[in-house]
C-alpha cells in the first residue's frame, strides 16, 4: 500500500504567487486563470513528479527568515575581520582545523549549519558527517567559539 503524503497546497499557492508575478496584472481575468493554470500543474506535479511542498507555519517561516538576516550580518562582519587580517597580519596567519560534534538532528540542519560556517568568510567546512565537523578558520581568532555558535543555536529552534 502506497503512503500519501499531505501538503499540495503550499505547490499550489507557489504556482499562483509565480504566476501573478510573471503577469505583472492582479484583475480578474488574470487570477481565474492563474487559479486554473496553478491547479492543473499542482495535479501535475502531484500525479506525475510525485512533489509535495507545504507551507511551514508563520512561526517557523518567521525564524528562517531571522537566521538568514542573521546569517547575512554575519557574512558581512566576518568580511570585514578577514580584511583586518589579510592587511594587518598578512602572512602571519594561523591557520587551524576545529573538529566539533553538533547537536543538531537532522541533515537539513547540518547542511544549513556545514553551509552558513563557508559562507562566513574565513572559514570553511571540510567535511560533515554523522554530526561530526571539521571546519578550516583562517586565523585562530575566527575558531574561537565555532563549538557553541548562534549559528547552531538557532537552527536548534528551526528543528524544534
Amino acid at each position: 500500500m502506497m503512503e500519501r503524503r499531505e501538503g499540495g497546497t503550499g505547490v499550489f499557492v507557489l504556482f499562483f504567487l509565480l504566476w501573478l508575478l510573471m503577469t505583472g496584472d492582479i484583475t480578474v481575468h488574470a487570477c481565474l486563470w492563474g487559479l486554473a493554470v496553478s491547479a492543473a500543474m499542482t495535479w501535475f506535479c502531484r500525479k506525475f513528479l510525485d512533489y509535495h511542498l507545504s507551507l511551514p507555519r508563520p512561526g517557523r517561516l518567521w525564524t528562517g527568515v531571522r537566521y538568514l538576516g542573521y546569517l547575512l550580518v554575519e557574512m558581512l562582519k566576518a568580511g570585514f575581520v578577514v580584511m583586518r587580517l589579510v592587511y594587518t597580519r598578512g602572512r602571519n596567519t594561523q591557520p587551524v582545523l576545529v573538529w566539533f560534534d553538533t547537536p543538531l538532528e537532522t541533515d537539513r540542519a547540518r547542511a544549513i549549519l556545514a553551509d552558513s560556517i563557508t559562507l562566513t568568510a574565513g572559514t570553511i567546512t571540510v567535511t560533515a558527517a554523522d554530526g561530526r565537523f571539521c571546519v578550516h578558520a583562517l586565523d585562530e581568532s575566527l575558531a574561537t567559539g565555532i563549538e557553541e555558535s548562534e549559528f547552531q543555536r538557532r537552527l536548534e529552534k528551526l528543528e524544534a
